[in-house]
């Protein structure tokens, strides 16, 4: 599941002290979207998943940021992720990823536009 926020900023902007605010934005937001994509992954429990181990999406929920800073990103790592996300013909959605995106993704455009305000 890809999930992506593009904004166009401008050419003049990019110098490279701007560069360095806009990675630490991004550093602060990527972690800031994994501990909510963290805290609304459920959990399995003895009746949903009798003997079996618990926490384990959570636990595989992890940050990483490239391009210089500039790009974030949050992955579930578990092989069943998509499938609790989206859910199955056999079970419903519990979305926790996507939500915890559309959340984030407001603060992060706020936080791009205040540094534009501020830097223009």
């Amino acid at each position: 599941m890809r999930l992506k926020v593009k904004m166009k900023i401008p050419k003049n902007f990019m110098t490279p002290v701007n560069k360095g605010k806009i990675a630490r934005i991004v550093q602060l937001n990527t972690a800031e979207l994994t501990q909510k994509a963290k805290d609304r992954a459920p959990i399995s429990t003895e009746k949903t998943n009798p003997g079996g181990a618990h926490g384990q999406l959570k636990r595989s929920i992890i940050p990483s940021v490239g391009s210089g800073g500039l790009v974030g990103k949050v992955n579930a790592t578990v092989d069943y992720a998509e499938y609790v996300e989206m859910g199955t013909r056999f079970m419903a959605a519990q979305p926790y990823m996507k939500p915890a995106f559309d959340q984030q993704k407001e603060v992060f455009l706020d936080d791009m536009k205040k540094l534009i305000m501020k830097e223009l």
